[in-house]
């Protein structure tokens, strides 16, 4: 008959087992994705670098781009679930700003009841992002349905007002576009400050995508000018490692007289040093 089953078994019954049991395969896979993000989560939470993640729906060339960015070798293959679990690569900006890439699982929309929990845990890594790049394919006919099925998704997972701000649009796969479409897409992402037209397969545009997650970074920053005693070397030294240091000058104390500028939440632990150090010296 042409396939291979149990007694009685039907072709229908065949295949419905055969999805069961994938499916089964990929909710054990998900379900030990899920178990571990929470501990993966708490150690970057104390890493000193920007988390910029990726998103899009499934296919739309993340693992692709991904590799090209960080030179790293991730699964790329068009299949559902290609990346399960978020693969991090640290990444020096152009800026000279190292940043922690994440690729994400892709979105895809109708997912099985009984996977959605355990989906969308795989997803909840993009909650500790700094910077969000949504990455469409954007020769796909759907692509702007695709687009509003992961915004949907993005937006029930609780990002914050500021990841939605900051959010990057990536229009992927221009490579497979005609000339005159690539022409107008190219163009219509020029117009924005925050899309940018490329190919992850030929590395048109990834340049630039890099510069514009550090002005995105950048952005959010806040200016500041400091003035160090001689004994607090150990916070100009982090300072070098945590925040843009554009000028540095001693006087004839040694005291340290520093213009930077920093992230909210580098700021805040820089203030918490600070405190720190002066209850232990007094």
């Amino acid at each position: 008959m042409g396939f291979i089953g149990g007694p009685g078994e039907t072709q229908i019954e065949v295949d419905r087992r055969l999805i069961s049991e994938r499916i089964t395969k990929l909710s054990r896979e998900l379900d030990k994705v899920r178990k571990t993000r929470e501990s993966h989560r708490e150690g970057r939470r104390k890493t000193p670098f920007p988390i910029i993640a990726f998103v899009g729906y499934t296919n739309a060339g993340k693992s692709t781009l991904f590799n090209r960015i960080t030179q790293a070798t991730v699964f790329a293959q068009d299949l559902l679930f290609a990346t399960l679990d978020p693969t991090m690569r640290g990444v020096d900006l152009p800026n000279g700003k190292r940043v922690i890439f994440s690729d994400t699982v892709g979105f895809i929309s109708d997912l099985p009841t009984h996977l959605v929990a355990a989906f969308r845990a795989t997803l909840e890594e993009v909650l500790a992002a700094d910077v969000i790049v949504h990455v469409r394919d954007i020769s796909h006919p759907e692509t702007e349905q695709q687009k509003r099925d992961v915004i949907q998704v993005l937006e029930e997972l609780g990002i914050s007002d500021t990841q939605r701000e900051s959010m990057i649009e990536v229009h992927n796969k221009i490579d497979l576009l005609s000339e005159e479409e690539r022409r107008e897409i190219v163009n219509i992402a020029k117009r924005r400050k925050d899309a940018i037209a490329l190919s992850a397969t030929t590395g048109e545009g990834c340049e630039e995508l890099l510069e514009l997650i550090g002005k995105q970074l950048a952005a959010e920053w806040r200016q500041r000018a400091l003035v160090l005693a001689a004994d607090e070397s150990a916070v100009v030294a982090w300072l070098h490692r945590h925040a843009d240091v554009q000028s540095l000058n001693y006087d004839k104390d040694g005291n340290a007289h520093l213009k930077i500028s920093i992230a909210p939440e580098e700021e805040a632990r820089l203030e918490k040093m600070r405190t720190s150090a002066t209850a232990s010296a007094s």
